[in-house]
């Protein structure tokens, strides 16, 4: 955010060398953005502050100044637009998925742990594997115990998807499970839960990372979050496992195409028809 509390997204490229403003994964707070390759600075608005000892005549520095991106909050969360045209944030999120996440005060939860799973997969076939069910009762023995496994659904919407199913022990089901195109995931519950995101490193590696947050985090409270976070971790071991060995198997030449089945994988081809469409419009 700048002086006046306006949120700003830029590109960490210096447009005098391609040089980096912030180091990765850097955060907090600071006057003016320098760059770490030859010390030009730029006002919190991006535009440049200094072009340090350069003796470039200021006529040739108009207009010279940080790529800016579109940029959006909701529920606390921070949205940037890559392109050049950027739809309505709510619009494109859906009002049926904001529907869903509007009974939990995401944006008064504090962040309590982060977690990163490097990934030996393309980042479709995680999203592939999330958007399904039908593998649970051989990939997730213990999730299998705690859910009737029959109930589970996974209902696709327009550029998302709402995961269902009803615990074993008979109580009411409080919670959203929820993605949204391409690769945001929300695990919510009353007293919390996980952001969800994974990404491309490579052609056949991606990462994982799930930010957790709470309402209370009191030390009477944070043994209940820790597991949480705990059972997190093992049902993402699973899935990197599965995952994984599909992707050795993708990359086998001993697969081409399957066939989905209707009951259990509508969300996945819900998802291979919006990557179809995104590298037909690229």
């Amino acid at each position: 955010r700048d002086e006046s509390g306006t949120l700003r997204a830029f590109a960490n490229v210096c447009p005098h060398r391609a040089g980096h403003l912030t180091d990765d994964e850097a955060s907090g707070a600071c006057r003016s953005l320098v760059c770490g390759y030859h010390g030009w600075s730029y006002h919190l608005d991006g535009s440049l502050r200094s072009a340090r000892d350069s003796e470039i005549p200021a006529s040739q520095l108009d207009g010279v100044g940080l790529h800016t991106y579109a940029v959006a909050e909701w529920a606390g969360l921070v949205f940037v637009y890559l392109g050049d045209e950027p739809p309505a944030l709510l619009d494109w999120l859906d009002p049926g998925f904001v529907e869903q996440v509007d009974p939990y005060p995401l944006d008064t939860w504090e962040p309590v742990q982060r977690l990163d799973h490097d990934l030996a997969c393309n980042w479709k076939t995680y999203s592939d594997n999330y958007l399904e069910g039908y593998h649970i009762p051989f990939v997730h023995p213990g999730l299998a115990r705690s859910i009737d496994v029959g109930s589970y659904r996974v209902t696709p919407g327009e550029r998302w998807a709402q995961h269902s199913a009803t615990p074993r022990d008979g109580s009411t089901s409080t919670g959203a499970w929820l993605w949204h195109w391409p690769n945001l995931a929300l695990n919510l519950y009353e007293h919390g839960g996980s952001i969800e995101r994974w990404w491309p490193t490579g052609s056949s590696s991606s990462r994982l990372r799930l930010d957790f947050c709470f309402a209370d985090t009191s030390n009477d409270a944070m043994a209940r979050n820790q597991a949480d976070i705990d059972s997190s971790a093992v049902i993402c071991a699973e899935d990197q496992l599965i995952c994984e060995r599909v992707q050795r198997n993708l990359e086998s030449g001993a697969y081409d195409t399957g066939v989905l089945a209707p009951r259990h994988e509508s969300a996945v081809g819900l998802f291979q028809q919006l990557v179809r469409d995104a590298v037909g419009n690229a």
